[in-house]
């Protein structure tokens, strides 16, 4: 059976990170609530978004459910409707778009695993939190007359915010961090990218270009900027793009900088010697140029 890791890559979300234990932590726990995970991170990041719907169907849920919270639209004009008779009940409120979800989630859990993700949860009330923090701790979920419940076993729900949660609703959430930046516990080796040894000093320049511009590559991103080495950089500006291209959370004004040019440039001579080609030759001094003219 493929690892989670490779489960998540499939399904759109690549990292060198391993998930495992945590979501080991998160679905044996003994708990007497609906499992509820919380992903907090870098704010506005919506790498957690694609963790959570990778995560949902590498875990083999039958249904990943999605809302997002956002600010509620103005409400509509009152329109005055001519009173007429009737011998109807009023009935129940048409549902919003929450309720809804939830009693999709509810409903499609009473028979099969559902993995239900709410995302944005700082755009919502409070009052919202509150009736999460309900439903998360009983299994219920109310709205007009109605309580719909959850299956205890089959649902699990995913929380992101922006902000941190309602106090209550974090205490039941198992919590883990996806960050922009997951710095890999292992430095890369030529063996890792299935390349000779004599590619280290070539790894050691691109790790020293990664560290200035704050990033922390994976794996996979690490063999497309290698490949474009081989196959089709010819120039420091073509190597500035394969890395804007190929690598995610790169600052484009910080790889555009002056700073950024002396450190490329001073890991050029690396890159160079790494794929056979000549040395550049050393630019003339004004005052030779000015002697060879006389």
């Amino acid at each position: 059976m493929s690892s989670l890791k490779q489960r998540l890559a499939e399904h759109g979300f690549v990292s060198d990170e391993d998930f495992g234990y945590p979501l080991q932590c998160l679905l044996s726990a003994p708990v007497e609530h609906l499992r509820c995970l919380n992903l907090e991170g870098d704010s506005g990041d919506r790498r957690r978004t694609a963790f959570a719907y990778a995560l949902g169907h590498a875990l083999g849920h039958e249904h990943v459910l999605y809302h997002e919270f956002t600010d509620p639209p103005p409400p509509p004009p009152v329109r005055i409707e001519p009173v007429e008779e009737t011998d109807k009940a009023p009935g129940e409120p048409p549902a919003d778009a929450l309720d809804r979800i939830m009693a999709e989630a509810c409903a499609l859990s009473e028979g099969e695993p559902t993995f239900l993700i709410l995302d944005q949860l700082h755009q919502a009330r409070f009052q919202i939190h509150i009736r999460l923090a309900e439903f998360i701790r009983d299994g219920v979920w109310r709205y007009g007359e109605l309580a719909l419940k959850g299956h205890r076993r089959n649902l699990l729900v995913v929380l992101i915010s922006d902000e941190p949660i309602y106090h209550t609703l974090k205490l039941m959430a198992f919590s883990l961090w996806l960050g922009r930046h997951e710095p890999c516990d292992q430095a890369v080796t030529p063996g890792m990218l299935g390349l000779a040894d004599n590619a280290r000093p070539m790894l050691d320049a691109l790790k020293a270009v990664f560290d200035t511009l704050d990033v922390h590559p994976t794996l996979e991103e690490y063999r497309r900027v290698v490949h474009d080495l081989h196959v089709n950089v010819n120039t420091l500006a073509e190597l500035r793009q394969s890395i804007y291209g190929w690598v995610e959370g790169v600052d484009r004004t910080h790889l555009m900088s002056a700073y950024l040019d002396q450190v490329m440039g001073s890991q050029w001579p690396v890159f160079r010697a790494y794929l056979g080609l000549s040395p550049e030759p050393e630019p003339v001094p004004p005052w030779r140029r000015i002697g060879d003219a006389g």
